[in-house]
């Protein structure tokens, strides 16, 4: 019998397929905590373990995938309930032959196995164990070496040798942390002098940022920059330097140069985003503005587990070496399970593997009380059933205020089982700080003191960053998410439960997206297995095509994805000029935006990759649309292309109605945050956009909020004034409404969301066009000297300061929040990033009146950036 046939032997009926059964659900029931699940059978003895680590010795030698899960879940099943030393250790050197040694290193460190596995092994398996480790071992820097899976094997071979390197593999397979030290080395030897690191949102940018600066110590690279400012002072190439920045970022970066310097290397993180809308055409613009400035750089593009990661190679030049990396072996032991509630009994759930429901339930978990047929009672109770004995339970919402609902369900259910007199000291200072830095009446000032805690996207930075660190440690032991866990954020859990989840605008979340989620559960390093559990599995209405079956992404560019349907896009750019703001069609306008760039450089779009992979016979009609769309327009190429998203006829319908205003060009201009008619200034300028560019700042209410939330954000006003603000305009427009009746938590909430969507995104982005035509309105007037060419609007509000101190602190890692309050006490507003770093080192800082959580970040931060050098 060949190597083949045995393997599949073993998973067949006829061999070991029952034991392998048995066996999952014994290990299931075990990784979800000790005593949280009843087993439906007493069980009468252990598993044959000598039978089955064969079989799992066998099956590692597999290239097929599903026979490599078997095997793991074989071995670290024996590594962690064995019931003598002989079975763990043999798991752990089944491991061994999976290429995993991070998990024998985290057996290790929590005691599940004794040390030096290898000393204990007969000659010729220490022989043989030794082989693979070296075979894997993967040498980082001169102080730091890894022993690699047989994915980041593969990678790191490409990396050396390749240009274009696009590497797809599941969540927790530890492709970012090898590009990272793969970049840093690039760095060390001088192999590169400027990188770029993209990554889809800000919460990703800061811990990108932080874990190079940590990684970097073991680099000698003594002069080495990391920033997420994009500040042209990075472009100087006087210093290795690494920008880890969104898409927004990039262009605002290479916006301040004339010339642009030539960037090395670029990583393009969750490449999949470039199918994502607008903010995916605007990704593809950054990553050939890059291009553009250095065409012999390198590309690295990481996705999670993709189909056709060759897709992102196609842009390459001819002359380039390229590569496709693709993984699919498994790191971690994940357990996709069903919760169903037993018929006529609604505190006895039963719990059963997806897909295998003719093996039925391998146990049983009994609910506190009864969950009244509430969809989001039956989440938080089935979360507190499998995490009330145990730490890193997430649970998935479908929005904001649907966490905020979870999480206090879920902490009304902890009632009698805590002391609230007695409150974890970490848990004090962030319920504190949630107090007097957010609202008395926000939820997470009592949520905390239980370890209960709710996280999405638009939360302050430093108050994001507090939540997820003590989940880390277990303080936290509940937290409700939503699809912020999605884009990437490396956030690792237990055990995930989710009903029915959806993500944007209401829609069933896609089989890809459900699956990167599902990463998060198990995440290699940090534990052995992970455990999704799905509730209501059978209900139509939660789940509409049952549980979504693990699939790949296919990868597609928004670009692609418009011109497909070319004439559409032809006839679209034909009648472009006569479209106003209010009829936009925000798909086709991105790609339009996009192509007229092109064309305005090029004079064609010929030679533009998108248009490439088109038929031909549409390329001369699309070129002669663009030319028939932008005959009036007169914005300079490089306006054009500093402002993607935009199209050049909105820019110059703007041009337009300021050629045509009777107003005085100075009342034309965006007013300083802490002008006295800044309010109804600013006022005007949103309504000017929504008039003559692109219709984003909603109907006049709107626009008031906006102008206000602007104003408070680029002024440097801390989130809680913020919030009052809100509350108080609230109050004005509803006298008669009883303080109870306030809806607190709704106005925390959208304060939250305008500040993110308005204040860091729509505002700067269209309020740095919006001064570049008027700029060039100033120059054609022959008015250019009296142009204000220090209100860089679009810094000071992507950052939510107005002062060279503030960018200064925010530069060297710390949040907005910890940034308005240190600046309290210092008395110069133009401090340089070296300057305050001298500041903080001193320590002076120890002694002001700041909360505990703001003083832990900074000593944080500076512990960060200076300890290597103290």
């Amino acid at each position: 019998m060949s190597g083949t046939d045995l393997q599949n032997w073993i998973v067949s009926d006829q061999g070991l397929r029952d034991g392998i059964r048995s066996l999952r659900g014994w290990h299931a029931r075990r990784s979800l905590g000790k005593g949280t699940v009843d087993g439906l059978v007493e069980e009468s003895s252990p598993p044959d373990w000598r039978k089955l680590l064969l079989a799992s010795s066998v099956l590692a030698e597999s290239d097929d995938t599903e026979h490599q899960e078997i095997s793991l879940m074989i071995a670290q099943a024996a590594m962690q309930f064995g019931n003598t030393r002989t079975v763990r250790d043999a798991g752990a050197v089944v491991l061994t032959q999976l290429s995993n040694s991070r998990s024998i290193s985290l057996a290790e460190q929590r005691g599940v196995i004794a040390e030096g596995i290898l000393e204990r092994l007969g000659v010729s398996e220490t022989l043989l164990a030794n082989r693979r480790l070296l075979e894997s071992t993967i040498v980082l820097s001169d102080s730091n070496a890894i022993a690699g899976n047989s994915f980041q094997i593969k990678l790191w071979d490409r990396l050396k040798d390749s240009d274009w390197v696009s590497a797809t593999a599941p969540t927790a397979a530890g492709k970012t942390y090898l590009v990272l030290n793969w970049l840093l080395g690039q760095l060390q030897d001088t192999s590169c002098r400027l990188a770029v690191f993209l990554a889809p949102t800000r919460a990703l940018v800061t811990e990108i940022e932080n874990e190079l600066i940590e990684l970097s110590k073991s680099f000698k690279t003594p002069s080495l920059r990391v920033s997420s400012l994009p500040a042209p002072e990075f472009g100087d190439l006087s210093e290795p330097t690494i920008l880890v920045l969104t898409q927004e970022r990039l262009h605002l970066f290479l916006n301040g140069f004339d010339y642009a310097p030539e960037i090395d290397i670029t990583i393009v993180d969750e490449a999949q985003k470039l199918g994502d809308g607008d903010r995916g055409v605007l990704l593809q613009d950054a990553v050939e503005r890059i291009y553009r400035t250095n065409k012999n750089g390198k590309f690295v593009f990481l996705s999670p587990h993709s189909e056709n990661p060759d897709l992102l190679l196609s842009d390459a030049p001819l002359e380039s070496s390229k590569s496709a990396v693709p993984g699919g072996a498994p790191t971690v032991t994940q357990n996709l399970i069903a919760a169903e509630q037993v018929f006529r009994r609604p505190q006895e759930w039963t719990l059963s593997f997806v897909g295998n429901e003719e093996d039925g339930p391998f146990g049983t978990i009994t609910l506190h009380d009864r969950h009244e047929g509430s969809p989001r009672k039956k989440l938080a109770y089935v979360a507190l059933a499998l995490g009330r004995e145990n730490q890193g339970t997430l649970v998935y919402a479908n929005r904001p205020s649907d966490a905020e609902k979870i999480a206090n369900i879920i902490y009304a259910g902890l009632e009698g089982e805590i002391n609230d007199d007695i409150v974890d000291e970490e848990l004090e200072d962030l319920s504190e700080f949630c107090k007097t830095s957010i609202h008395p009446m926000f939820q997470l000032v009592s949520l905390v003191k239980r370890g209960v805690a709710f996280h999405y996207g638009n939360m302050p930075t430093i108050l994001r960053n507090e939540i997820e660190r003590l989940f880390r440690t277990g303080k936290i032991r509940f937290l409700v998410c939503t699809s912020t866990l999605i884009e990437g954020v490396n956030l690792a859990c237990r055990t995930i439960v989710v009903r029915g989840p959806k993500k944007g605008n209401g829609k069933h979340m896609l089989p890809q997206d459900f699956w990167n989620l599902a990463g998060r559960a198990g995440r290699w390093g940090a534990d052995f297995a992970g455990n999704i559990v799905c509730v209501n599995t059978t209900d139509k209405n939660a789940w509409p095509k049952g549980v979504p079956v693990k699939s790949k992404f296919i990868l597609a560019r928004e670009t692609d994805t418009v011109l497909k349907n070319a004439e559409n896009l032809i006839e679209y750019i034909e009648t472009r000029s006569n479209i106003k703001p209010h009829a936009i069609d925000t798909e086709k306008e991105a790609v339009t935006a996009y192509l007229l760039s092109w064309f305005a450089r090029n004079e064609s779009i010929a030679d533009c990759p998108s248009i490439q992979r088109i038929p031909v016979e549409f390329v001369p009609q699309i070129d002669f649309a663009l030319k028939t769309a932008t005959a009036q327009v007169r914005i300079p190429a490089e306006q054009i292309t500093a402002h993607p998203g935009i199209s050049s006829v909105a820019l110059q319908a703007l041009l337009d109605y300021f050629a045509n205003s009777e107003l005085e060009l100075d009342d034309l201009l965006p007013p300083w945050p802490e002008s006295d008619d800044a309010a109804p200034q600013l006022k005007q300028v949103f309504s000017r956009i929504n008039e003559h560019m692109a219709f984003k700042f909603g109907n006049d209410t709107y626009q008031w909020a906006c102008t206000f939330t602007t104003l408070d954000w680029m002024g440097g006003k801390r989130i809680a004034q913020m919030i009052r603000g809100s509350i108080e305009r609230y109050k004005k427009n509803h006298p008669r409404e009883a303080d109870e009746d306030i809806p607190y938590a709704s106005l925390i909430r959208s304060t939250f969301e305008i500040v993110e969507t308005v204040a860091r995104f729509l505002a700067p982005k269209y309020l740095s066009a919006y001064l570049d035509v008027l700029r060039l309105h100033f120059q054609e007037q022959d008015r250019l000297d009296d142009f204000p060419e220090n209100l860089k609007l679009d810094l000071f509000l992507e950052f939510g300061v107005s002062t060279d101190t503030l960018l200064s602190l925010i530069g060297i890692g710390l949040s907005r929040t910890s940034a308005i309050e240190l600046n309290e006490y210092l008395a110069r507003s133009d401090m340089s990033k070296e300057e305050v770093a001298e500041f903080l080192r001193r320590g002076l800082w120890e002694t002001y009146d700041l909360q505990n959580v703001v003083k832990r970040e900074v000593r944080s931060t500076v512990q960060r950036n200076y300890s290597s050098s103290e």
